[in-house]
């Protein structure tokens, strides 16, 4: 740690314990990258690169009657339909990615959405991701500490499952209304962005779902991802002039812990073991990213009770997923009824679990 009047900085280790994915919002087509079955790759083209490319080839017109017609293997394309070789595309590259296991020769035609990048295209984790699953652990240990049943349905505005967060997290008074976000104490809190990733430290893995009843079902979404085993750093700023010891180094971790140990009694403990899966102990862990499932992000069980989240949550999840059977869910005991996981190297992972240090 290092002082700086009332400001502190720590160093915050993150450990991927499963695929971790933080997406950018775009998606690379099934014709847009290329499908390495023998080497386990999926290569992706520098878009202004692989055009000059074309353009240098005079392949524009076959190119767009590729993009429209129905064949869909970019490879079979570039070299059976325009007699190029490795060598000639190569230069476009923009990086190639380790697949994991399902991406398969019956099951290549599939979207990719992509992780988040700067501006260089060199991935990366942003401090702001972060600083949300470290406020969705802090605020669940106002709620708990707290203590006692709330009623979402006396406020219109949160009768869809909303959190009134001000109530816990804007005490600073700097404006009239509580509600606005200057009020909140997570201003004294800051993280840095992470250094960029090496393209080795990412991979594409598809969504599984793992249900109380024991039935794995691989969900059709590939996404790239930070590879489980890599490490990162970021910078933890707490600036105690604003924060006045409201959240330390201490109570994070405390924070973390009490998230560990509610979600394992509270959600996990209503699920079995998949088969394959990793040895995780799910101690000093947070949830980063997307794809990690609705009871990491939500704090519905914590704030209205077990019981009454239950029921909230069921009726929240009936409603948006039509079909999936959540109105079943209160008989089961525990809503949602499926744990996210993803397969790397034969094992299966929970999807966007991190290991967490504050020195």
């Amino acid at each position: 740690m290092e002082t700086t009047g009332k400001f502190q900085t720590f160093d915050l280790k993150l450990k991927a314990l499963g695929p971790v994915f933080i997406g950018d919002g775009t998606k690379t087509g099934k014709k847009e990258y290329l499908h390495d079955r023998q080497r386990g790759l999926a290569s992706f083209f520098d878009g202004e690169k692989f055009f000059r490319l074309l353009l240098e080839k005079g392949l524009e017109d076959k190119y767009e009657a590729f993009m429209y017609g129905g064949q869909g293997d970019l490879h079979a394309f570039l070299t059976c339909g325009c007699g190029l070789r490795e060598e000639d595309w190569a230069p476009a590259l923009r990086c190639s990615l380790k697949i994991g296991d399902d991406l398969d020769a019956d099951r290549s035609a599939n979207d990719i959405f992509g992780f988040v990048r700067d501006a260089g295209s060199r991935a990366y984790i942003p401090g702001s991701s972060v600083k949300g699953a470290l406020r969705t652990v802090l605020l669940q240990q106002l709620i708990l500490k707290d203590g006692g049943k709330k009623d979402l349905e006396s406020s219109p505005r949160d009768r869809n499952g909303r959190i009134p967060e001000e109530r816990y997290l804007h005490r600073l008074k700097l404006k009239s209304r509580a509600s606005d976000m200057v009020n909140s104490i997570m201003r004294g809190v800051r993280l840095s962005d992470s250094l960029p990733l090496d393209e080795a430290e990412l991979c594409i893995v598809s969504k599984w779902d793992w249900s109380t009843g024991g039935r794995m079902r691989r969900i059709n979404l590939f996404r790239e991802c930070i590879r489980p085993g890599t490490e990162l750093r970021l910078k933890l700023g707490l600036d105690q002039s604003v924060l006045k010891g409201a959240v330390t180094a201490e109570s994070l971790r405390a924070a973390i812990d009490e998230f560990d140990e509610y979600y394992l009694r509270t959600y996990l403990s209503y699920f079995s073991v998949p088969r394959g899966m990793v040895d995780v102990d799910f101690e000093n862990c947070i949830f980063l990213g997307g794809g990690t499932g609705f009871f990491s992000k939500s704090l519905l069980y914590p704030y209205l009770g077990e019981r009454q989240g239950l029921e909230k949550t069921a009726r929240l999840m009936a409603g948006e997923f039509k079909g999936h059977y959540h109105e079943r869910d209160v008989e089961k005991g525990i809503s949602p009824h499926t744990v996210k996981y993803a397969r790397y190297e034969g094992m299966f992972y929970p999807m966007g679990l991190c290991g967490v240090e504050i020195e």
